[in-house]
């Protein structure tokens, strides 16, 4: 496609582009919302235009592997529920969603054939591809396997019930790559009747979406299957993708104390093309192109992936309760790539088991949970040149992972908790190399660790609960990154240790009870010892090796805020500062002792605001603002800070028995020219992922 096809707005002066773009966004946040709510019918003189005062429920959250109340947790954890998700979304991805979450950075690549690059205060950062150093489940299961490399494929946005998100150290709950926790949770609610939902979504670039969901009681029990299909022409050249999911979750008490769930998730992608990363040039003069090389070798992925589960929860007499689940995952996936043709069988299985009992005996009532997870995987991985006539790596790849794990939490009145717990993880990997023209390259490795955390929270009031922690984690490479080897041939990089990490974080949260304030605030540092770090070779541009650094120091501030004005006005800012540097880093060629981590900007600002209005007509205008960045360990190179402003705009009602929400929104209203993600220590400068320019999304849901 030539530049005179490509249709984008002309650069405006550096004033207006820059403070034009931060006024008008300022502007949007007031005047949209204030226009919804001015909808509303005139309220009497004398009436107070107040929210309603009410003394509101305990928080409570699952993703420490238990139901606890918030208030009583020394961590930094933070909740979306199905509004925030899909309200005028097209849900496409986590960035649409976790904007909202400090601490928290989606990098949008709009490539299909990768998965988004989540990071959590810094984990994750240097994932080419998949999720790293954070910790992925769906309704309980892992999405996350033994090695640490976590994937999205099966995750339905449209379908999400709620996010729960554990920001930081992790790894005494959750084992390996525990930088960070996100829990997804979907359809545990038990309808009352057959109920049914439609959701239709098209968009700019050829974008289209379907959900059709239906869910029913089945005796005590309930039934719910889902199944959706994307389709899009991408908007870069090069990108485009056809994804289809289905997934079901049965639900039936077996007595009166326990429950068995069952669920299962296909996903089905059977072409999504990659167009790469670009040049600075690149980006500036033709955003919408792919990087010649990925055109010219037909880079793309094709996969099938499914995935069951079945839980078993029972209820004790005396408190508590006793959970099991067992779960197997199968992935087919074939991916030629510019440097290579790869070809992965992998089967995973494993199993969970905890019981959390109070003790009661004791007199200040603490409360204990117990747990193990084991969890295997096997990898029957085929690389071939790129026009296949030569095998360069053939093996059989087997990781196992156990980890028994224990957590207390001791509540010394009614407003003191101390929280403990530790986790031993040992983590076994073994080769068979079977391409032995070049030698038998087969070999193990053990990598273990104990994790540990503990901290204090004082519920001083609702409107202010202070709480400090220290914690541990602990994160192996994965299988790729093992079996990478700068040398070449097949085998373990037995040079690669394990990235090891202490975190110190205090904060304060709080939400007073007349309900128009939540808000929360934390410091932290983290310091990092072994940190994996990726770069590429010379010979194999766009293939990753990793190495590690001597040690790194990640600081941090995150700040949240959410306050309900009158008249059904809501806003939301969330601000992050990240000061991440290595503190040692030496390599036979250069060193990077001081310098900036790469991939992770020093600043991130969101801020939003929305209304409901007459009649059900809502508005909400969101604004994300990131700083520059460095994209490479030798802070030579930088992505431009960018600011991003959409509007979404639409209309809840009903017609007879039927619900209906159609919506609209714009993306990136002022046509922001910026790189959604980047690719951390690339060759060649082909640092930069574009996003897409303004774009329009409409949209409609439909149930009973």
């Amino acid at each position: 496609m030539s530049e005179a096809d490509w249709r984008h707005s002309r650069p405006l002066p550096p004033f207006v582009s820059r403070w034009g773009r931060v006024v008008t966004a300022f502007l949007l946040w007031f005047a949209m919302p204030a226009a919804a709510a001015a909808q509303r019918p005139a309220r009497d003189s004398t009436t107070k235009d107040s929210l309603p005062r009410a003394v509101l429920d305990p928080v409570t959250v699952t993703v420490t592997r238990t139901e606890a109340a918030l208030a009583a947790l020394p961590y930094s954890i933070s909740s979306i529920d199905q509004r925030e998700l899909r309200r005028g979304r097209a849900t496409d991805g986590l960035d649409e969603a976790l904007a909202i979450i400090p601490g928290v950075v989606v990098a949008n690549r709009y490539n299909y054939a990768l998965d988004q690059r989540i990071a959590v205060r810094g984990f994750g950062a240097r994932s080419a591809f998949g999720v790293r150093g954070v910790k992925i489940l769906l309704d309980g299961i892992p999405q996350t396997l033994p090695d640490g490399q976590g994937q999205l494929t099966n995750l339905e946005l449209g379908d999400v019930e709620r996010i729960e998100i554990w920001r930081g150290a992790s790894s005494s709950l959750y084992g390996n790559a525990s930088g960070g926790v996100i829990s997804v949770t979907t359809g545990s609610q038990r309808p009352a009747n057959l109920q049914s939902t439609v959701r239709l979504t098209a968009g700019a670039h050829k974008f289209r979406k379907g959900l059709v969901s239906v869910a029913a009681p089945m005796g005590a029990g309930s039934a719910r299957a889902v199944a959706s299909w994307t389709t899009t022409d991408g908007h870069r050249e090069h990108s485009s993708a056809d994804l289809r999911r289905f997934s079901f979750r049965v639900a039936q008490p077996v007595s009166p104390r326990t429950r068995l769930t069952v669920v299962g998730h296909v996903a089905h992608r059977p072409e999504a093309l990659n167009p790469g990363a670009l040049t600075q040039t690149e980006m500036d003069t033709l955003p919408i192109q792919a990087a010649p090389r990925n055109v010219a070798t037909g880079a793309r992925e094709m996969v099938t992936q499914v995935q069951g589960g079945m839980a078993l929860r029972h209820e004790l007499p005396q408190g508590g309760a006793v959970d099991v689940a067992v779960f197997g995952l199968r992935r087919d996936l074939e991916e030629p790539l510019p440097f290579a043709t790869i070809d992965l069988d992998r089967w995973t299985y494993g199993v969970r088991a905890s019981t959390t009992l109070p003790l009661s005996g004791l007199p200040t009532v603490p409360v204990v949970t117990l747990g193990v997870d084991a969890q295997w995987q096997r990898d029957d991985r085929l690389n071939r040149s790129l026009d296949g006539t030569q095998t360069t790596l053939d093996q059989f790849e087997r990781v196992a992972e156990i980890g028994p794990f224990v957590r207390g939490v001791v509540a010394l009145g009614s407003r003191l908790f101390l929280t403990a717990g530790a986790r031993y993880d040992r983590v076994s990997l073994v080769v068979d190399d079977r391409l032995l023209s070049n030698g038998d390259q087969s070999g193990d490795r053990v990598l273990d660790a104990v994790s540990a955390s503990g901290g204090i929270t004082a519920g001083l009031t609702p409107a202010f609960v202070p709480y400090a922690s220290v914690s541990t984690t602990f994160e192996t490479p994965t299988t790729t990154e093992l079996v990478n080897r700068p040398e070449g041939g097949g085998g373990l990089n037995l040079d690669l240790a394990p990235q090891r990490a202490v975190q110190y974080e205090v904060g304060f949260r709080g939400r007073p009870p007349d309900g128009r304030l939540r808000y929360s605030v934390a410091a932290f540092q983290v310091d990092v010892r072994d940190a994996l770090i990726p770069f590429e070779s010379v010979t194999e541009p766009g293939r990753q090796y990793f190495r590690n650094a001597g040690s790194a120091r990640r600081r941090g501030l995150e700040a949240f805020a959410e306050v309900r004005l009158p008249a059904g006005v809501a806003a939301i800012v969330a601000y992050t500062y990240a000061d991440y540097r290595f503190e040692e880093f030496r390599t036979t060629d250069d060193t990077f002792d001081g310098n900036e981590i790469p991939g992770i900007p020093r600043h991130r600002l969101h801020w939003s605001v929305r209304a409901d209005g007459f009649g059900g007509v809502w508005a909400a205008v969101d604004n994300t603002y990131t700083s520059s960045f460095y994209v490479d360990d030798a802070n030579t190179t930088e992505a431009a800070e960018w600011l991003v402003t959409s509007v979404r705009v639409g209309w809840e009602g009903g017609v007879r028995n039927w619900r209906i929400a159609p919506f609209v929104s714009v993306l990136n209203v002022f046509d922001q020219r910026y790189a959604g993600s980047v690719v951390v220590n690339a060759r060649g400068g082909r640092f930069f992922e574009p996003a897409p320019g303004r774009s329009l999304v409409v949209g409609v849901e439909i149930g009973n």
